[in-house]
């Protein structure tokens, strides 16, 4: 593996001869029986080859000019307070000074300067998680969230008792990070600043991958194996290809039980050190006074190869190091790109950091309605449903409900909902009445189960909190018995029921994985409600961005099929007109070049340096581009325009017959036959399938009326009337745009799938024993037709 080759490749001068092993201490004398100082020696500098890491002291970072950082963030934290409130409020001025205070007292004032200073490189940003819980942090413009009227705690950022140093988490779009590091690196250079590393371990597709290209399988057997294997299993691999529903009707060669038999001790195994998703570390004087540094593979713009530590998060954090997070988020980019469209299409400038969104009526409709595709943190299946399940449209209701979409927490939901909706309840101790009435009795965020812990069964906070700490961990069990003990005995002495007790630790084990404090989804949430209105106001430039940018938890075809059912007109890429990213206007999008698979950026550049051109030979002239980027041009409609009246076969018998004549770029066309033979145009059939296949999507078709004669024989239901059908079993058809494996309590597997049938999504359950049965199918290229009952919820109806 380590060699990247196979196993039949490999040179005897590859091999470790066969006396390569290491002595023992006796065999090692009698070679050396004239020295045996060498031995002691020896000894020696493997004894003074040590290294300890100092635990237990925090090591912040430093303002570059040496000022009284406390006051000068005392200013600062006051002048962002005038510009934030206007009139600062006795309430506001007591936060102030009490964060202020501890801030102090923990060292940490030129941290947050040295924050201020980074958000500075990208204004349109987003300060995440329990920072959000800060009114400093919201005076000097790291979030945007204001915490007293958000219910924000500040002492669930920072507080007295807290011995680790807290992480500080921003986004900016994903195309500025890099820039926003390059000034980061400039700013502390090397040794005072480096990026966290990741330590990769094998994980079961990685392992089965690397042993199956060692013993020389097929790269395409090899992807289509492992693409089957869930990215979150457990079982081992031998057990995953004999028995998993993905594996079925899939005929392995038997060598394939070997390869799983070798790969599985290979799972967990540390592969290689990679950089970190964003963590970056910056202390006062070098950081190889603390921990190890080494280049890494990543590249910063005009600085070459970016220091990493050694440690992943974990070590920094024990070695007392203060990790901040810059990371790239594609929907800021998208909030980025459609404000600077709309400024540019209607002269309105749109203020991110100030706007108010939420107050929007279209913004909370397509809200309640779950119409959220393409807007940031809510468009996934789970937030699309629940939105409208909930009918959800306020800033407070939002935050729990995007807090509380947790992988074990799907009872809750249920329990969520029908107490937001009027029913009557009661609290599982009267003691949590207080402590969950915001969240109708269910914990939600993880504030919840550090309070619930304290003043349900008397924990200390800081106890409380190592709990909520331990539930994060990826193996959340080995760290929890001790807590379990603990919350038991506590519950006890506090004179609490048995059975309510289990049931609230039952509570507090949904947040087993991952959960979200408040103020996480509270930053996240003003984005979407940012994003949303974009979608809501201004549809045509919002789904320019959303596709210039990636799009998000969908295929691109599903954007431009929900950007058609806005009421978009989708205009295909065209020499003369499209921009290299898609571009938004009034009622139409056009595709840009970028979608234009096999287009080479070169080609790209040149269409975009010298456009626009009066015919094919003008650009083929001035542009010099090759055959292949022509033909693919050609096959996408976007030399329609100046095609002279010729037919796209025309225009792609014209390219082969210069290409047969071996003509230079200059004189190509001198070299054409005198006529160009009359050739029909393609049928639109033919001419959506070779956009299908240049573009993954057609722009004036959704992919289902490629296949309308075949589905045609079917009494198919749409997904516009499957809520006339509740109750019934009906047969409906679409295309798949995404899903999500999961295990039911029995840990049985099982999935939802979301369907596009080109006029609406149609959402699944595939229970264990279809999806034992035919969950395989989906892994097919479709379009797929299924059979299911119509089941409603709250108002919204899934396919079972």
């Amino acid at each position: 593996i380590h060699l990247n080759t196979t196993l039949s490749s490999l040179g005897q001068q590859t091999l470790s001869p066969r006396d390569a092993w290491l002595r023992p201490t006796a065999d090692l004398a009698r070679h050396f029986p004239d020295c045996p100082e060498a031995m002691h020696c020896a000894a020696e500098i493997a004894e003074r080859c040590e290294y300890r890491i100092p635990i237990g002291r925090v090591v912040a970072p430093r303002l570059a000019d040496g000022a009284d950082a406390l006051q000068r963030l005392r200013r600062e934290a006051y002048a962002g307070a005038e510009r934030r409130y206007g009139t600062i409020a006795p309430v506001t001025e007591a936060r102030l000074e009490y964060e202020l205070g501890i801030i102090g007292l923990k060292g940490f004032a030129d941290y947050f300067l040295v924050v201020k200073d980074i958000v500075r490189q990208g204004p349109t940003h987003c300060g995440r998680g329990s920072v959000a819980n800060s009114v400093v942090s919201y005076c000097l413009g790291i979030t945007h969230v204001e915490p007293l009227g958000a219910g924000l705690l500040f002492d669930r950022f920072l507080n007295p008792q807290r011995k680790d140093p807290p992480d500080i988490d921003l986004d900016f779009p994903w195309d500025e990070r890099d820039q926003v590091l390059k000034y980061v690196f400039q700013r502390y250079p090397h040794p005072q600043a480096a990026m966290v590393a990741n330590h990769n371990c094998f994980r079961l597709r990685g392992a089965l991958r690397e042993v199956a290209k060692v013993h020389g399988r097929p790269a395409g057997e090899i992807r289509e194996v492992t693409r089957r294997i869930p990215y979150y299993e457990n079982e081992p691999i031998e057990t995953l290809l004999a028995e998993h529903p993905n594996f079925r009707g899939l005929d392995l060669p038997a060598s394939w039980g070997e390869l799983a038999r070798q790969a599985e001790p290979l799972v967990g195994i540390p592969r290689h050190l990679s950089v970190h998703a964003g963590g970056v570390v910056i202390v006062p004087t070098a950081l190889t006074d603390y921990v190890p540094v080494e280049p890494a593979a990543k590249i910063i713009p005009e600085l070459g190869a970016a220091p990493v530590i050694q440690f992943e998060k974990d070590g920094a954090e024990d070695a007392g190091l203060i990790k901040i997070d810059l990371l790239g988020n594609r929907s800021l980019a998208v909030i980025r790109d459609a404000i600077k469209a709309v400024h540019g299409n209607t002269g309105r400038m749109i203020d991110y950091t100030s706007s108010d969104a939420g107050d929007d009526e279209p913004t909370k409709a397509l809200f309640r309605s779950g119409q959220t595709m393409g807007v940031f943190y809510t468009e996934s299946p789970a937030s699309r449903m629940l939105c409208a399940k909930s009918r959800a449209d306020s800033f407070e209701l939002l935050v729990l409900n995007t807090s509380i979409i947790r992988p074990a927490s799907n009872r809750y939901i249920r329990t969520y909902l029908e107490r937001l909706h009027g029913a009557p309840y009661e609290p599982l101790d009267p003691v949590l009445r207080d402590t969950l009435a915001e969240t109708f009795g269910v914990m939600v965020y993880q504030e919840d189960v550090v309070n619930v812990c304290s003043v349900f069964a008397g924990m200390p906070l800081a106890t409380a909190d190592g709990l909520r700490k331990a539930l994060s961990k990826k193996r959340p069990a080995k760290h929890l018995a001790a807590y379990a003990q603990e919350f038991f005995a506590g519950a006890m002495e506090q004179g609490r029921d048995g059975e309510t007790t289990k049931r609230v630790w039952e509570m507090i084990l949904s947040f087993a994985g991952y959960s979200f404090c408040k103020g996480h989804s509270a930053s996240y949430i003003q984005v979407a409600q940012h994003s949303c209105y974009l979608r809501a106001n201004y549809p045509a430039e919002f789904m320019a961005a959303v596709l210039a940018n990636g799009g998000g938890f969908y295929h691109s075809f599903a954007y431009v099929a929900e950007a058609m059912r806005m009421g978009l007109t989708v205009l295909p890429p065209e020499v003369n007109a499209s921009d290299f990213r898609c571009a938004g206007r009034g009622s139409e999008l056009r595709i840009g070049l970028q979608f234009v698979k096999g287009l080479t950026a070169e080609g790209a550049e040149r269409i975009l340096k010298y456009s626009p051109y009066r015919s094919i030979f003008d650009l083929r002239h001035r542009t010099g581009i090759g055959s292949e980027d022509l033909r693919t041009l050609i096959k996408v409609g976007a030399l329609d325009s100046i095609a002279g009246g010729w037919t796209r076969p025309m225009m792609l018998w014209m390219v082969d017959a210069g290409e047969r004549s071996k003509a230079t770029t200059a004189d190509w066309f001198d070299h054409l036959p005198p006529a160009v033979p009359v050739l029909r145009e393609y049928s639109p059939e033919r001419r959506r399938r070779e956009e299908y296949a240049a573009l993954g999507f057609s722009t004036d078709a959704h992919p289902m009326q490629l296949h309308a004669d075949e589905l045609a024989r079917f009494r198919l239901c749409p997904s516009t009337a499957l809520h006339r059908q509740v109750g019934e079993h009906v047969l409906a058809a679409g295309m798949l745009t995404t899903a999500k494996p999961v295990h039911t309590a029995r840990e049985e597997p099982m999935e939802f799938a979301t369907f596009d049938d080109g006029q609406g999504l149609i959402e699944t359950v595939l229970f264990p024993r279809v999806y034992r049965e035919r969950g395989h199918v989906l892994f097919d290229q479709g379009p797929f037709i299924f059979r299911g009952k119509v089941e409603e919820e709250f108002g919204a109806v899934t396919l079972t």
